[in-house]
């Protein structure tokens, strides 16, 4: 139990980092796509993909970090640790399905603009992903609504605590077999996976085709097909840090209970797993950084213009504090040079 523990307070410190590098990036990616290309629909459902990382990360930060951290009095951790369990871990799990799901909406978008070029009007439209995202939304509330009742708190001389109420695969085989493992396993990992496996497949196949007819292409249709290799980009990293939950879940599901609860190893490893998630949820903003120009100049341009923000700001407060002789003085050329070339 002390190995444990020691072992979640060091991986505290680790999502702490990543988990706040991850929110910066995916406001970034917030930002950038908020801006006009959101009204075409791969820019929306990265418009959208931001917001339920943003979500995730928000939620995980407690449910990883804070709660392990040594900043807690017994009385104070033990509140944490019950209430983060019992109403945090349900949101999200909630919003994982909504972030699994939205890259499942984008790799069926690049497979049509791709693979069906024809059909993009019919399909690729800002209202179809407006539904497709509320949809999603409503899905993965109802697929995880039951989490709550997952555990249950208790007051015990005047401390909180939480016990492992459906969860209890003893008390309540039914629903450890039947919905955390079963339902879990097709929804979480089984449907997703195939489709986005398949769709890629397919693109990669297109993409090998007409690399030879580059040339060719439009300045337009370069870019559509660059906006293809950078979300493949993270589909399949997504894929990767995904794939080793789904297999310790198959693992749990051939033992008839949970794995990680009686081998320490194997909790540890479950750790991994679950920080190999978050990698991906915090990455995708350095990826599209990589991949997309536009993208890099939206971000650049932000950066710019802080800069000149602040510039701006710092010679006010100087003007200010001078005499009015030295106010109403005009600008010399070195000034003027100089304001123009640090721009």
């Amino acid at each position: 139990m002390m190995e444990s523990m020691d072992f979640h307070k060091i991986m505290a410190f680790i999502y702490l980092p990543t988990i706040l590098i991850g929110l910066l990036g995916n406001a970034l990616s917030f930002y950038a796509y908020s801006r006009r290309n959101r009204k075409s629909m791969v820019g929306f459902l990265l418009y959208s993909l931001s917001i339920s990382d943003i979500f995730l990360l928000v939620f995980a930060l407690p449910l990883f970090s804070i709660m392990y951290l040594p900043i807690w009095s017994d009385e104070q951790k033990s509140f944490v640790v019950a209430y983060t369990a019992k109403y945090v871990y349900p949101l999200c799990m909630m919003a994982k399905t909504c972030s699994l799901y939205i890259m499942v909406l984008i790799t069926i978008e690049r497979w049509i603009a791709v693979c069906r070029p024809l059909e993009v009007q019919i399909w690729c439209r800002y209202t179809t992903s407006s539904y497709s995202i509320a949809a999603i939304i409503i899905f993965a509330v109802v697929l995880n609504f039951a989490r709550f009742f997952e555990f249950e708190i208790e007051y015990i001389d005047g401390l909180v605590y939480f016990k492992r109420e459906l969860l209890d695969s003893d008390k309540h085989w039914w629903y450890f077999m039947f919905y955390f493992i079963i339902v879990s396993i097709i929804f979480d990992y089984t449907v997703p996976f195939v489709i986005m496996f398949v769709a890629n497949m397919l693109i990669i196949s297109e993409l090998r085709r007409t690399k030879k007819e580059r040339s060719l292409m439009t300045i337009q249709q370069q870019k559509e097909q660059n906006t293809t290799v950078m979300l493949l980009v993270v589909t399949i990293f997504f894929g990767f840090c995904h794939f080793f939950s789904m297999a310790l879940k198959i693992a749990e599901s051939f033992a008839g209970g949970f794995l990680t609860i009686h081998n320490i190893y194997l909790e540890m490893l479950g750790e991994i797993f679950n920080y190999l998630i978050i990698i991906h949820t915090a990455s995708t903003f350095f990826i599209y950084y990589i991949f997309s120009e536009k993208f890099r100049q939206v971000i650049k341009g932000l950066w710019n213009k802080k800069r000149r923000m602040n510039r701006h700001g710092s010679s006010t407060k100087i003007m200010c504090q001078t005499d009015a002789t030295i106010i109403h003085k005009p600008a010399s050329l070195k000034t003027r040079y100089s304001r123009i070339s640090s721009g």
